[in-house]
């Protein structure tokens, strides 16, 4: 049976954050549907040794993520001394075997067969996600997106690593540079770089929920606003029927961004970028009306008197944002410039009350780094690092989807501010 979360409530991830590990551990696995890829993997096992079955290889795998581990000598070490979660994962302490705890290299190995099942356990994430669409009222309504750099283990990439075939290099890592744009007390503009050594993870997450509903890992130089509109377009027919916001910051303002967005009646809630070199404003057509590059719309009377213009909303029939000034209606049509002009004018209340809603993905990226050791990590390659953060999302949501499915998510009334 499916429980509806209604919308007038929200899904607190939270409360998820405060169970202990092995309640957490047995929420996750039962919101993972695993069978399909514990089959497959079995089936390319069945010729080798199975001292340690598949099933508890992965059930392991899940626990090191659950258990906030960055590597598999921490982990062992837990799994050693923690009876409980020996029992929960499948070890029978009563086995006559050398090793209580499987040896490194079992999980090293493990970690090689999986990376030959990447699409099974995509498969698994999207079930998740059609779960959560099917359970959580609103859920995929108002989305952001973010792309967020993880560090490579390796400090730079030398010429003999980028030769090397050694699983202990990295190859795969590249460097980033990020501008951030920030205006200080005197109102002096600046700019500050970080350069990024590694890989980039980019990310979709309902906003009500703070959920993953897809993602994308990539060297660290790829493209944001390239990986975020492939996200966009692997959506399915039913998440763009659902989806009404997408909230982006400025690093994917951009007009082909919009309109990608506009043509799939999403409605791009994109933070703006000023690249006006030298205007202030430009006139709108051949009138009285003026607007600069933050979105703000002007009328300008026979005195030149500059006066801001009340917004009245959006004729979605005409595409066309409705400005009054004094009792008269004007309307300005969003193809006359369509990175400023959106179906939800820049200089609205709704804009900015819904912009606010991207600190989720924010969020996300922290408990990522936090909560699946994605700071201080011990992952090289870009294959491997893939399929760390897919078992990661894939936890997340496992967590989530098993809380809904035993009828035990956490509700909270919306907070009004």
């Amino acid at each position: 049976m499916a429980y509806i979360i209604t919308q007038k409530t929200l899904f607190d991830y939270s409360e998820i954050e405060i169970l202990g590990d092995l309640e957490r551990y047995k929420l996750a696995m039962q919101g993972i549907d695993d069978e399909n890829l514990m089959l497959k993997l079995e089936n390319k096992r069945k010729n080798g040794r199975n001292d340690y079955p598949v099933r508890v290889m992965w059930n392991l795998f899940i626990a090191m993520k659950i258990f906030e581990h960055k590597g598999v000598s921490s982990f062992r070490r837990e799994c050693n001394r923690n009876t409980g979660l020996r029992k929960i994962c499948g070890l029978n302490d009563h086995d006559n075997k050398r090793h209580l705890v499987p040896p490194e290299r079992v999980f090293t190995g493990f970690l090689k067969l999986l990376m030959t099942e990447e699409e099974e356990m995509n498969k698994i994430f999207k079930t998740q996600v059609k779960e959560l669409y099917k359970t959580i009222e609103g859920f995929g309504e108002t989305i952001a997106g973010d792309g967020k750099y993880i560090g490579s283990y390796a400090k730079n990439k030398s010429k003999k690593e980028m030769t090397s075939t050694d699983n202990r290099s990295e190859n795969d890592a590249e460097y980033s540079i990020k501008e951030y744009h920030y205006t200080d007390e005197k109102g002096i503009k600046h700019t500050k770089k970080e350069t990024h050594y590694g890989f980039k993870a980019h990310i979709i997450c309902d906003v009500a929920t703070e959920l993953p509903i897809g993602f994308t890992v990539t060297k660290g130089n790829y493209c944001e606003k390239k990986a975020m509109n492939e996200l966009i377009e692997v959506f399915t027919e039913e998440q763009y029927k659902i989806a009404k916001n997408l909230l982006l910051d400025r690093g994917y303002d951009s007009t082909s961004m919009i309109k990608n967005l506009i043509s799939r009646k999403i409605n791009p809630i994109i933070d703006i970028r000023n690249m006006w070199k030298n205007e202030t404003t430009k006139q709108y057509k051949d009138t009285s009306i003026i607007y600069n590059a933050y979105g703000e719309v002007f009328y300008i009377d026979e005195k030149i008197q500059q006066y801001k213009m009340k917004y009245e909303g959006y004729d979605r029939q005409k595409k066309c944002l409705r400005y009054s000034h004094k009792g008269k209606i004007y309307r300005i049509y969003i193809s006359y410039d369509e990175r400023i002009f959106l179906p939800i004018a820049r200089d609205s209340k709704k804009f900015k009350e819904i912009y606010k809603g991207r600190t989720a993905v924010e969020r996300l990226n922290g408990r990522i780094d936090r909560d699946y050791m994605f700071e201080n990590h011990q992952i090289r390659g870009l294959k491997k690092m893939t399929l760390m953060v897919m078992i990661s999302m894939i936890v997340m949501n496992g967590m989530a989807v098993g809380k809904v499915k035993n009828n035990i998510a956490t509700i909270r009334s919306l907070k009004t501010a």
